[in-house]
């Protein structure tokens, strides 16, 4: 978790805190002075380069539920944008944030405008902080960051008040189905001896429920728990008188254990001032109802681009390490592997040198050998065999089995086959310079008889004449 300076400012004082390490550390309270403003610049430049969130507890603050049309995108920041500036064109320090929408047809958007009324109250401090280079994250009312408060705290009652006591006076927030809906801040004096403090509570307390049933936000006969905030352990009596004046008020006392158990805050800090409580819960967490404007927060926006080429950079780095790991253990097991092989053959080269040792001597050189072979090859690919002369005359005599072969003569040349045995050159005049063989086919003679010849010559010539006839229509005569 990133570090952080933290700044709670009200008109009496303003509290200062810095975040490490997930915790809360040198709480340091300043006068709302030139001389605190200064102290507190001394206090800045000690954080180095960490941003700053800072939380406004002052009277001057304003709060209003609208509902508008439903809308999204531009459209709806466009209208938000108008609204702000019809409600608070005086103050830069306004923001607005969707709480829900409503049950009827139209399903409109209801929206929390807040804003801080009097910027003077922070002008100082963010001055401060600009001197000091620090960048600031943003500007939140403290009924804001009380929000977080009551989601730690689990509180789950229809109508909850949230009363304490604050440096500037008693604040108390208003949450309806935990919902935020209004906050006031009183001008009691908050270091009054204790009945004087125990009376101011009970009656702002009956203060702001008036205000409520007036906003028709929560009737006076409609039950409310009350939630004190007792960091010092000092309003047990207070707690105890609240809840014999009204009995429709359920009120519980947090008191010091169970506010540092619940928020996981160490107790030591609790003496230092009230706002230590919400400077807690804003290094927790960062509200989303942020005030300041964008020339409060254009430092903010430079820091988190440097932080995201930072953290950008580093995962490239770690990529191209892991990276250049990977290949060098690749390259490392190539080169073993190289190895093996280079052992693996020079293993079978001695096994076949030691084979070939124990061969005869060959009664040739392979060279020959190998002339040799080819030209087998070659003779074998050339070769004519009488397979296809006598394929067509079996399938010719298959059709005429009274005729038997007596004699079968065949020739692959470039002349006839004559029955006197002297060859006819049947080669064209043009082609008697071709290379041997170019003029080659295959010719034959055949001899037969008649099986069970019984003197009828005309049937056997007949028979001897329809031989003839096929196989001169066989296509491959």
């Amino acid at each position: 978790m990133a570090n952080k300076l933290l700044l709670c400012i009200s008109a009496k004082e303003a509290t200062a805190a810095r975040w490490q390490h997930g915790r809360l550390t040198d709480c340091t309270v300043f006068e709302n002075s030139e001389a605190g403003v200064a102290a507190f610049k001394n206090f800045a430049a000690a954080s180095g380069y960490s941003p700053a969130f800072v939380i406004v507890d002052a009277v001057e603050e304003d709060y209003r539920v609208e509902t508008l049309p439903h809308a999204s995108g531009s459209d709806r920041a466009q209208m938000v944008d108008r609204k702000l500036r019809q409600y608070y064109r005086g103050s830069p320090y306004s923001a607005a944030s969707l709480i829900g929408r409503d049950s009827g047809k139209r399903r409109d958007d209801r929206f929390l405008f807040s804003a801080l009324t009097n910027p003077d109250i922070v002008t100082p401090w963010l001055s401060a902080l600009s001197e000091c280079g620090l960048p600031v994250g943003g500007v939140y009312l403290l009924p804001m960051v009380i929000t977080g408060l009551v989601e730690a705290l689990g509180e789950k009652a229809n109508n909850l008040l949230l009363v304490s006591v604050q440096s500037a006076g008693i604040r108390l927030t208003f949450f309806h189905a935990n919902t935020f809906r209004l906050s006031r801040l009183s001008g009691s004096d908050a270091d009054a001896d204790i009945s004087t403090r125990d009376r101011a509570v009970i009656e702002e307390i009956s203060n702001t429920r008036l205000y409520l049933h007036a906003l028709r936000a929560a009737t006076l006969d409609e039950p409310v728990s009350v939630i004190l905030l007792d960091q010092l352990d000092l309003l047990e009596g207070t707690a105890r008188a609240i809840r014999e004046d009204n009995p429709n008020l359920q009120c519980t006392r947090l008191g010091r254990a169970n506010i540092a158990a619940q928020l996981k805050i160490n107790p030591g800090l609790l003496d230092v001032s009230p706002s230590v409580i919400y400077l807690q819960l804003l290094g927790a967490r960062t509200p989303s109802n942020n005030l300041a404007p964008a020339a409060v927060t254009a430092g903010f926006k430079h820091y988190q681009r440097r932080r995201s080429l930072y953290a950008a950079s580093a995962v490239a780095a770690a990529i191209g390490m892991v990276w250049s790991g990977y290949n060098l253990w690749d390259q490392i097991s190539l080169k073993e592997r190289a190895g093996e092989t280079s052992i693996r053959t020079a293993r079978v080269n001695a096994e076949y040198q030691a084979a070939t040792g124990r061969f005869p001597v060959a009664p040739t050189s392979a060279e020959n050998l190998r002339r040799a072979t080819e030209l087998a090859e070659k003779l074998r690919s050339t070769v004519v065999t009488p397979e296809r002369f006598l394929r067509v005359i079996g399938a010719t005599l298959e059709s005429a089995p009274e005729i038997s072969l007596t004699e079968v003569a065949w020739q692959y040349r470039n002349e006839e086959f004559q029955a006197d045995g002297a060859p006819v050159n049947t080669v064209p005049q043009g082609q008697a310079t071709a290379a041997p063989g170019s003029g080659r086919k295959q010719s034959g003679m055949l001899s037969g008889q008649i099986r069970d010849f019984k003197g009828d010559f005309r049937a056997a010539v007949t028979s001897i004449n329809s031989l003839v006839e096929k196989l001169r229509q066989d296509p491959m005569v």
